[in-house]
């Protein structure tokens, strides 16, 4: 065979480069096509020899990344026949084109290009083609071929159930989960180049999700060429404070540069002498400020009191990488969670302290709550409420009448009497507290049980809504009404108090007038006498966290992680993007493979 016949065959060859980082590493492999025309067939034998003796119970490793989606990229290229899909002919496709464009801005879909291989797939596509000889690496044409169709499977895995485990916050493979055929969605939208439609199709397609995925949009393009730092408390300089603060709230698009006739109206009432009243710049600029604190404080679910106290500091310490991190949290929260199909359910926001109760899509009516402190949190849930309580006993769990009444009545006996507790020992036999000897009881040994006595001062109030779960909470009125005012209000023991009871408990009854009118609910709550009340139509009960959400406006909110879960899921991402990059997570470690 003469040389110049060989110059129009096939230039193919190997070259092996040995790691010495580690044995289980595989070698580099080099394999150069000089014509155009014969690229597809090298890559498709790559392909097929790499996904050839593969076992989808298992992780590929490509380029030293992890592919999850083995079951679904086997089933996809042997259904093709494991021909090439997003390069032709050594050149990225219009398909290919798309899809690592998707990848690049994947921070859209609040997730993380380099979750999807970003960096080694435009990278291997740049450097496909030798630019000294002009030849075709069919291997790193092979390799992004396989790292994009895993990208696209993982993404849309990851976009319709998510990341994470909702309960223990760590990293979760969901592919068994998929309730619809991706393989075939692929396949049908690949001649289309309608992978975007495909993307899109599979997130979740609530107001809820939908609203914080285009305020996501809307708050990268707004501050696209803006940043800001956390400022510095008024201890390292005072007289420079307010300043910093006003070009925080500047920056953040917060300040309010307005001054109307009515602040000049307010600011003259407010004058103690106002023959001398005289409207300087600076009461300008200061009523500007506190208009624009109250604005910042009003995004944040903040008392609106226009001063920086210790909350409204600490919201002015994130940057804006944390508004992107927590608005993308929430997404990934709505991809775990379908909305409610019920056409009428109450809905609890733990961390914006608020009940809702929703009716065929409307608000019906909204209180605040008071929910379970950090170390005592309100779980999770879905229930149903069947029936409520007039005036309650309290019988006081276990620890809470160890660890905390135990240590007051060794000190003071009298305190049973002033919160009005009756003691019961083991055969739920009322006893007289007078005679019992305190001080021999510990946190471990403790044979009595305390009950407050229905009434006003019953920490319970004089309405308690039961519904079931393993939790043993429930939601119910408290003799301590005024901490509703707080704007921290994590502070029970893990029940749910809400501040407009007597509303809720006429909306559940309205349905019930000829049993059981709203005339009823009113004698039997003037008077101390306990009375179950079963509901005519029981409704669906759900505690939810989440800590970013829209209005009817469009207008984001947030909220305070007061249980750290946002803390939590942002260390897991972290964690398990530093892992998958590691062999010892591509077997077990990290994913519950297909």
């Amino acid at each position: 065979m003469n040389s110049s016949r060989l110059l129009l065959l096939l230039f193919s060859f190997t070259i092996i480069v040995g790691c010495n980082k580690c044995s289980e590493d595989k070698p580099v492999e080099i394999v150069l096509v000089e014509k155009p025309e014969m690229v597809n067939e090298e890559v498709a034998k790559l392909i097929t020899k790499s996904l050839a003796k593969v076992d989808t119970s298992t992780i590929l490793v490509i380029e030293k990344d992890s592919l999850f989606a083995t079951q679904f990229i086997s089933e996809f290229y042997t259904q093709r026949k494991f021909t090439v899909t997003f390069t032709d002919k050594g050149i990225l496709t219009k398909q290919g084109d798309t899809l690592l464009n998707i990848i690049k801005n994947a921070e859209e879909y609040g997730l993380i290009p380099e979750d999807y291989h970003f960096s080694k797939i435009d990278a291997l596509i740049k450097n496909a083609k030798d630019s000294a000889t002009q030849k075709f690496d069919a291997a790193k044409l092979s390799n992004a071929d396989l790292l994009l169709t895993d990208a696209f499977f993982t993404m849309a895995v990851h976009i319709n159930k998510g990341r994470l485990n909702a309960d223990s916050l760590t990293i979760e493979w969901k592919g068994k989960l998929l309730d619809t055929n991706i393989v075939e969605i692929l396949n049908v939208m690949l001649p289309k180049n309608a992978i975007r439609a495909a993307i899109d199709s599979l997130e979740p397609q609530n107001n809820y999700y939908q609203g914080l995925k285009l305020a996501l949009k809307n708050l990268q393009y707004e501050f696209r060429d803006v940043d800001w730092d956390s400022i510095a408390d008024r201890n390292s300089d005072s007289t420079t404070f307010m300043a910093r603060v006003k070009e925080r709230l500047i920056k953040s698009h917060d300040y309010i540069d307005d001054f109307s006739l009515s602040d000049s109206i307010k600011l003259f009432k407010a004058s103690k002498n106002k023959q001398s009243f005289v409207l300087t710049d600076s009461l300008k600029d200061s009523i500007k400020l506190v208009k624009s604190i109250k604005n910042f404080q009003c995004k944040h679910n903040l008392t609106e009191d226009g001063k920086i106290g210790k909350l409204t500091f600490k919201a002015m310490q994130r940057t804006k990488q944390d508004y992107i991190n927590q608005i993308a949290l929430n997404m990934e929260r709505w991809r775990w969670s379908r909305v409610p199909t019920e056409k009428q359910y109450v809905w609890v926001n733990l961390p914006k302290y608020e009940m809702k109760v929703i009716e065929k899509d409307t608000l019906v009516m909204k209180s605040r709550v008071i929910v379970g402190d950090p170390k005592h949190q309100t779980p999770l849930l879905k229930s149903t409420i069947r029936y409520f309580l007039i005036y309650p006993y309290w019988t006081v769990p276990f620890s809470i009448a160890t660890k905390e009444i135990l240590p007051i009545l060794k000190r003071d006996t009298s305190y049973l009497r002033r919160k009005n507790f009756e003691v019961l020992d083991g055969n739920n036999k009322v006893v007289d507290a007078s005679q019992i000897k305190w001080k021999k009881y510990t946190k471990t040994y403790f044979p009595w049980r305390l009950r407050q006595n229905i009434g006003e001062d019953n920490s319970l109030g004089i309405l308690k809504f039961n519904f079931e779960n393993k939790y043993g909470v429930y939601m119910h009125d408290t003799d301590s009404r005024r901490l509703f005012n707080r704007e921290m209000r994590a502070m029970s023991h893990g029940c749910c108090r809400l501040e407009k009871f007597m509303d809720f408990a006429k909306f559940l009854i309205r349905d019930d007038s000829v049993k059981y009118p709203v005339d009823s609910l009113y004698a039997d709550t003037a008077k101390a006498i306990q009375k179950y009340v079963y509901l005519k139509k029981p409704i669906v009960l759900y505690f939810a966290y989440f800590t970013a959400e829209t209005d009817d406006y469009c207008e984001l909110k947030y909220f305070i992680d007061m249980y750290k879960r946002d803390e939590k899921m942002m260390l897991a991402l972290r964690r398990g993007r530093k892992n998958i990059a590691t062999k010892a997570t591509t077997k077990t470690e990290l994913a519950k493979s297909d």
